[in-house]
């Protein structure tokens, strides 16, 4: 299937399906080590700046 759709397409449709799953597993990730460390590391921090990519490239999209 994925031989038809062209290049663009393709592009598209992997980072519409990806973009999400991405920021979701980000923000997950930074809840579960803020938890365990009582509150925002420098981990977390980064881990909330790609959730925030991650948003600003779904609305991009």
């Amino acid at each position: 299937m994925w031989a038809f759709l062209g290049r663009r397409l393709r592009t598209l449709v992997i980072v519409l399906v990806l973009v999400p799953v991405v920021g979701r597993l980000a923000r997950a990730l930074a809840n579960r080590n803020e938890a365990k460390h009582d509150g925002p590391t420098t981990t977390s921090r980064a881990l909330r700046s790609v959730d925030g990519l991650t948003a600003k490239a779904k609305r991009l999209a």
